[in-house]
């Protein structure tokens, strides 16, 4: 949907992250509000355009207050096509990135975010806009680290370049805070209504 449909307000509501004004949202036929928080947000991995990194190590950064575990971490960061760029780096996995990661680029950045999730290993992936700001050649290594990451998980994406959408076994289109049409990408291209409109416009 467009800018300001509500997209990243419908997905903040899983973690609770924000509570539904009416209505409730189930994971696994179980209100959220009946799931223990702690319990509830281990469920998911996030990865978004404003990524939140720490002014500590590589290493922190991916485990995020979880046992490091270095073999795991360089999986990790090998999985998001980043192992080669932080074995370059003076103290490797002990490299401090700086406030909010200054040291990495935009796209290094985002990797980082990958391999944050991949550790984490979470059963259901929020996406938000996760690649949007980036140069052709970031996005391309991003998208192949977003791929190796999405096997064999539930995986939310909000896009807006539609490209990013076109496999999904399911695309929700929303306008003003409201669903207004959902089902497979070809579905949704043949009905002409707004999802075919943003394609003619992306």
């Amino acid at each position: 949907g467009p800018s300001g449909a509500g997209k990243t307000t419908l997905v903040n509501l899983l973690p609770r992250f924000l509570a539904p004004t009416s209505g409730e949202v189930l994971l696994d036929g179980r209100p959220l509000a009946e799931w223990d928080l702690s319990s509830l947000r281990q469920q998911f991995a996030m990865v978004s355009q404003d990524v939140v990194m720490f002014n500590d190590s590589v290493a922190a950064n991916v485990t995020l207050g979880a046992q490091v575990d270095e073999a795991k971490v360089w999986a990790s960061l090998e999985a998001a096509n980043l192992g080669d760029h932080v074995r370059r780096m003076p103290q490797g996995l002990q490299t401090v990135v700086g406030h909010n990661a200054a040291q990495l680029s935009g796209g290094q950045r985002q990797r980082l975010a990958i391999a944050r999730a991949v550790y984490k290993n979470a059963p259901i992936l929020i996406l938000d806009e996760a690649t949007s700001a980036l140069d052709t050649e970031s996005e391309r290594l991003v998208q192949d680290a977003l791929q190796r990451l999405m096997q064999g998980r539930t995986t939310l994406v909000i896009a807006h370049r539609l490209s990013t959408i076109e496999h999904a076994d399911r695309v929700v289109v929303m306008e003003r805070g409201h669903i207004v049409e959902q089902g497979p990408h070809a579905q949704l291209l043949a009905q002409g209504g707004l999802y075919s409109r943003l394609q003619a416009a992306g």
